[in-house]
């Protein structure tokens, strides 16, 4: 846990490049995601820790769903919730989303295909688990332009650690932005008033808002845990809708050409 925990404080600050690439770039066919006029809240839970479950628990409260990302090396492990955990969590309708098999930044992976085969490989391991993901949440957030289309023919949507809400006309499926809550909220950490006036912009024009939880993290701590309840029981009561990443998606547009044709490794 403890390596996970220094990879991600390690790497946070060298998004910059990342996101200028995109910037200039521009958004790509498959990348384009058209928001439609309408909000959302999420909840995202990284690395699959056993303290998911109070998490888990405060969304079943509420008869919400949130997403659980998991990497298949460390189900089980000390600290990691395991399969049993995770297929009654998929049960319960939450969704399960692919982090990488051991959590390595996926830009530390080369050539392409090497992470391309991983991916497909610790997709087929959860499958045999009778596990099912549709979304890919990077670890350590680490994503370009080339591996955005690789892994495109593999998932629905990529979740990053860029923050930001995702709001505008059109947002890159692929790179999806969050917002930390808790564990790496900074040192000033955002007050619950600060969370409230989100979702009250979101209220007012369209706005997704993904909070990027890590309740394995000791910087997570129950006054987080509680402090989410009552945030979830707020944006209810004022008709913001709390979707996982795919029924948001199911909720915006058909889904786009995933297959990538044109791609070759190594070439975006």
């Amino acid at each position: 846990m403890n390596r996970i925990v220094n990879a991600i404080k390690g790497r946070l600050p060298a998004h910059f490049a990342d996101r200028m690439e995109e910037r200039i770039g521009g958004l790509r066919d498959f990348e384009r995601l058209e928001s439609h006029d309408s909000s959302a809240l999420t909840i995202t839970c990284d690395d699959s820790a056993r303290r998911d479950q109070d998490i888990v628990s405060v969304l079943d409260s509420q008869n919400l769903k949130g997403v659980i990302s998991v990497s298949p090396d460390l189900v089980g492990t000390d600290g990691f919730l395991d399969y049993a955990a995770l297929r009654d969590m998929q049960a319960g309708g939450h969704e399960l989303a692919f982090h990488g098999n051991d959590h390595s930044p996926f830009t530390d992976i080369h050539p392409l295909r090497k992470l391309t085969d991983s991916v497909a490989e610790g997709l087929s391991r959860l499958q045999d688990q009778g596990l099912s993901t549709q979304t890919v949440v990077y670890p350590c957030g680490n994503n370009n332009r080339r591996i955005r289309q690789a892994l495109a023919p593999f998932f629905r949507a990529g979740v990053s650690t860029w923050f930001g809400v995702n709001s505008g006309k059109r947002i890159n499926r692929y790179s999806i932005r969050r917002v930390p809550f808790g564990a790496y909220a900074s040192q000033h950490a955002p007050s619950e008033h600060w969370y409230r006036d989100m979702i009250d912009v979101a209220l007012r024009e369209p706005r997704w808002i993904i909070l990027m939880l890590h309740p394995g993290s000791t910087e997570h701590t129950p006054d987080h845990t509680a402090m989410l309840q009552r945030l979830t029981q707020y944006a209810l009561e004022r008709g913001l809708p709390i979707r996982s990443v795919s029924e948001h998606l199911d909720t915006l547009q058909p889904e786009p050409v995933r297959g990538n044709d044109h791609f070759q490794a190594g070439v975006s």
